[in-house]
């Protein structure tokens, strides 16, 4: 069996410058009353000096980027749609906006919380778990076996909903937190009301190396450490869960006769709202910085209650209004 499928089967203005001489400036611009006069700067010094500079031409570029390419996510359900013409569209205009990246990406430039608003391939190929994966896979026709099990994969799951996809990055390790909702019984009382199955399935590996590649894009050798799943409002099941029970994909990885995987994931653009990211096959994923935050969600909020308590709250307010 190939190491692949083993693993497969594991897996479930300048213009704008004052005049030289004496020049009155309204209130608005300075706290003095309105006959106050504002001395011309010396001939040493610069307009950069008195007012601010208006924004260059790449900033101004990249901020027209940064819109057309949110506009054209927020139309392509983060790439699912699979429509060919806006995937096309996203996948140029973030080409384009990785060619405006006046500098190398550093790690301090992708630390934080980052939600991802665009993947051109299924959604969970974002966790370093399914990373790890098709690292076991050769290129050709291993690679293509891996594809075709991922596509199988989502479509086994699709009686689930995916919610928020995000990665937490920090110094030394990225975090995976795949939300999903699954419809476990349909109760009809008025209507359907759905009991809905929660939990976020948590993928952590340990970042090993950080390197810059040739076109100033970060790359980041991730080692797999373990899957769990939190915030699960199962009863009985959620209290295993938090006591520790856990895939330890290190420990399986070891066991197996394969080389442990050590995907690389490349960050190709990031500033402060958006950070372009691809795998090993040239996936594209486009997140959105949700803040600069790197504690991964504890979940705390979400009892084990499998929704019944707030089900029964709202027939008995439908009831009596």
């Amino acid at each position: 069996m190939h190491r692949c499928q083993i693993f497969a089967l594991l897996a479930t203005a300048s213009a704008f410058a004052p005049p030289r001489g004496k020049v009155a400036l309204p209130s608005t611009r300075r706290s003095m009353d309105e006959d106050a006069t504002y001395e011309a700067p010396s001939d040493s010094t610069t307009i950069d000096d008195v007012i601010d500079v208006e924004q260059s031409a790449d900033d101004r570029d990249a901020d027209a980027l940064k819109r057309e390419l949110l506009i054209k996510m927020s139309a392509s359900a983060r790439g699912q749609a699979k429509s060919e013409y806006l995937n096309d569209d996203v996948e140029e205009i973030a080409s384009r906006l990785e060619a405006t990246r006046p500098s190398a990406v550093s790690l301090d430039d992708v630390r934080g919380r980052w939600s991802l608003g665009f993947c051109s391939t299924q959604l969970f190929r974002s966790s370093p778990f399914w990373m790890a994966g098709r690292a076991t896979c050769k290129d050709g026709k291993e690679a293509e076996r891996y594809d075709w099990f991922c596509e199988m994969h989502r479509k086994a799951t699709m009686v689930s909903e995916i919610g928020a996809v995000r990665q937490i990055i920090s110094e030394d390790a990225l975090v995976s937190e795949f939300e999903t909702t699954v419809a476990a019984l349909p109760m009809r009382v008025g209507g359907a009301m759905p009991l809905n199955v929660l939990g976020s399935i948590v993928s952590t590996a340990s970042i090993e190396g950080v390197g810059s590649a040739a076109d100033g894009s970060l790359e980041l050798e991730l080692l797999m450490g373990d899957v769990e799943v939190k915030g699960s409002n199962l009863p009985g099941i959620r209290q295993a869960l938090d006591a520790g029970a856990k895939l330890d994909s290190r420990a399986l990885s070891d066991a197996l006769p394969i080389d442990t995987p050590r995907p690389v994931f490349a960050c190709t653009y990031a500033d402060d709202e958006i950070r372009i990211s691809r795998d090993g096959d040239r996936n594209l994923y486009v997140y959105v910085k949700e803040s600069g935050d790197t504690t991964p969600t504890a979940y705390d909020d979400v009892a084990a209650d499998l929704g019944i308590p707030a089900l029964v709250s709202g027939v008995l307010n439908a009831i009596s209004s």
